[in-house]
């Protein structure tokens, strides 16, 4: 059996995964088995009424066997196990009560934007499902269709939006896959000590985006005001267990061991410039057609062509990468790769391939008269140049003229940690390149 649930959380505070630890208690109460790791399985980004990360959760019961994994602690260790044997005692009818009440007493129901969804099934819902839930949108009516043609238990609370996140989550079916191990401080004190996460950072190299060492930031301790002091993330989950023991930080009363799609790039859809459309995130290739411009707020915006034309920004968050972006110049073949934001419509960049830079010339002195010797002056911009002593003109190419260093080159660029979205793939996994877009 499948349980899935999304949505719990607000903006003023809890976190699903929160939740999920307390359902692993009750269900382990109750005599049942957790199968493989529980899921925290990001989905579309770019949702415009998602509570705050966009993430739901996946966990299989019945009665385990095979290989035991220590994946947590909540009032004692928790464990999953490697594969089913059966579903045991399981009964379906009475694992949804038990795990409404839960859900009832924990979800920031009181908040408009926060709308559960809970969801009880034998079988995985088709892969379509968690598809499209990642890269576009999904409408609840068709999630309900499906959950009914399989015979699913389950519950929509307030409008039920969040069925679509926990019928996804379940419906996953790892190609590439991370971990994260998330601790918890239950309304105590959040802090962490800076040098411990670098120190962390150091000696374990299969962990990933711990912290930000341009502008001095600790990325694994989130702002919000939810129960979480910290979650490490990593390509091997028997490595997270050590690192959290490498991090100094306030008191924690709860961890849990999470198989997340994080740092996959699921989410993005290979588009031309005219098929891009508003909360998808996307990969599009063409050519600089107006150079990148400072507006208010010190974000970057360009515009990229392909026959047709979109406007990319880099925000104002993503810091020092807007350095880059402004090295671009008419003519420069990128490849870029982010949300799409609806109105105006434009790409908010998570990466950047320079494929090819255009040849990039200033003016170095005018040209002479080859009558008088001396320096022509302009005519006036592009309409080329005259002598003022004999008027003898020359075009604007008889100038003089330097090629410019551009100061980048042709590669893979990632905006700073600290602007890294869950789902964006950090340039440190790819393996050996990211030629596989």
């Amino acid at each position: 059996m499948w349980l899935g649930i999304d949505d719990t959380d607000s903006r003023e505070g809890m976190c699903t995964t929160h939740l999920a630890c307390d359902i692993i208690k009750a269900l382990n109460e109750d005599g049942m088995d957790i199968i493989g790791m529980p899921r925290l399985v990001r989905l579309n980004p770019n949702i415009p009424w998602k509570t705050r990360g966009n993430g739901a959760i996946a966990i299989q019961f019945g009665r385990g066997g095979g290989r035991r994994t220590e994946i947590g602690y909540v009032e004692g260790k928790r464990y999953c196990y490697e594969k089913k044997i059966s579903d045991g005692k399981t009964e379906p009818e009475k694992v949804l009560e038990r795990i409404d009440k839960i859900v009832r007493k924990r979800a920031m129901m009181e908040s408009e934007q926060t709308n559960p969804g809970l969801v009880v099934i034998e079988k995985k819902p088709p892969y379509s499902l968690y598809r499209k839930a990642v890269r576009s949108v999904v409408e609840i009516n068709d999630v309900k269709s499906v959950l009914d043609e399989m015979g699913a238990l389950y519950i929509p609370y307030k409008n039920g939006r969040g069925l679509i996140g926990a019928s996804a989550a379940v419906s996953w079916r790892p190609r590439d896959r991370t971990y994260e191990i998330i601790t918890y401080r239950n309304g105590g004190e959040r802090w962490v000590d800076e040098e411990s996460v670098k120190r962390m950072d150091r000696k374990f190299k299969k962990t990933f985006d711990n912290y930000d060492y341009i502008n001095r930031h600790v990325q694994i301790m989130p702002n919000s005001p939810c129960p979480v002091m910290y979650g490490i993330r990593g390509d091997d989950y028997q490595e997270l267990r050590e690192a959290m023991e490498y991090v100094v930080s306030g008191k924690i009363k709860r961890w849990m061991i999470f198989e997340t799609n994080q740092a996959t790039d699921e989410h993005l859809n290979r588009r031309k410039i005219g098929e891009v459309v508003a909360y998808e995130s996307v990969i599009v290739t063409g050519e600089v057609c107006r150079e990148p411009r400072t507006i208010e707020g010190g974000h970057v915006i360009f515009s990229l062509c392909d026959g047709n034309e979109i406007e990319c920004a880099a925000y104002e968050p993503t810091k020092s990468f807007r350095n880059l972006v402004r090295r671009l110049r008419k003519g420069d073949r990128v490849t870029v790769y982010g949300g799409v934001r609806d109105k105006p419509r434009t790409i908010n960049i998570e990466k950047i391939e320079i494929h090819s830079l255009a040849e990039v010339y200033k003016k170095k002195e005018n040209p002479i008269c080859t009558k008088c010797g001396k320096h022509m002056k302009s005519v006036g911009k592009g309409k080329g140049y005259r002598c003022i002593k004999c008027g003898t003109t020359a075009k604007e190419e008889d100038a003089t003229f330097e090629k410019v260093e551009r100061g980048i080159k042709p590669g893979f660029y990632e905006v700073d940690v600290v602007a890294r979205r869950h789902l964006s793939k950090p340039l440190k996994r790819f393996k050996p390149s990211p030629d596989r877009y």
